[in-house]
């Protein structure tokens, strides 16, 4: 008995060192500026066209929160250039008893967002989703 209690105790210790040694942020090497110079390093988060992008939303929320607006903006080069946006709402119809509205209510959101950036209402589309497990507003970007 008195083994099996110390083979447990070396196990757990064995177990919260792995991970906590997982959990280290590990410093990177400094970079010679010089030898790197030619790599062109990201300015913006972008997004390839024609592939769609989801904002996640609380189950009850329909509301932009900051950092989806933070996002959108960060997206005016790509929506601006292109030729048709699909604003797709999700909400889960097993989550939510009115989720068509709950849907369109964050697609119109987003929508309205967009049109206060100066987006064109004639681009955008909106559409819903209430099958799938999804609380969220999703972009379509088309060439």
């Amino acid at each position: 008995m008195k083994y099996s209690g110390l083979l447990l105790s070396a196990s757990v210790l064995l177990a919260v060192g792995v991970i906590s040694g997982c959990a280290t942020d590990s410093v990177a090497p400094a970079v010679n500026a010089s030898a790197t110079s030619w790599i062109k390093q990201p300015v913006t988060a972008t997004i390839a066209l024609g592939k769609p992008y989801l904002l996640q939303f609380d189950k009850m929320a329909a509301k932009l929160t900051p950092q989806q607006e933070e996002t959108l903006t960060s997206l005016m080069p790509q929506l601006k250039e292109a030729k048709s946006i699909i604003v797709r709402g999700f909400c889960n119809k097993r989550d939510i008893g009115n989720a068509k509205d709950s849907a369109l209510a964050r697609a119109v959101n987003v929508e309205r967002f967009l049109a206060g950036l100066g987006i064109a209402d004639q681009k955008m589309s909106l559409r819903y989703n209430t099958d799938d497990a999804e609380h969220g507003v999703e972009l379509e970007i088309g060439n």
